[in-house]
């Protein structure tokens, strides 16, 4: 098992209630795993952006123990 930290944005964040969760997660889990072990439901069908240590990534990126990663949700405006 690996540790990494997840820092969460907008509707993500209301949803878990947290900015950041420490979860571990099982050796080789993509980015996009993460997220789905996370969130549920609607929240899957955002089109989330990905980060991991402070660098934009794809979904398919291998997640590695002590990662920071991100999860950026589509901002509204007006």
């Amino acid at each position: 098992m690996l540790t990494i930290s997840v820092r969460l944005f907008a509707q993500l964040r209301e949803a878990k209630g947290e900015e950041t969760v420490t979860i571990n997660v099982s050796a080789g889990s993509t980015l996009r795993e993460v997220y789905e072990q996370l969130f549920e439901g609607p929240l899957r069908a955002l089109p989330i952006a990905f980060a991991r240590n402070d660098t934009y990534a794809k979904p398919t990126d291998v997640v590695e123990d002590g990662d920071n990663v991100a999860f950026l949700p589509p901002v509204g405006g007006g």
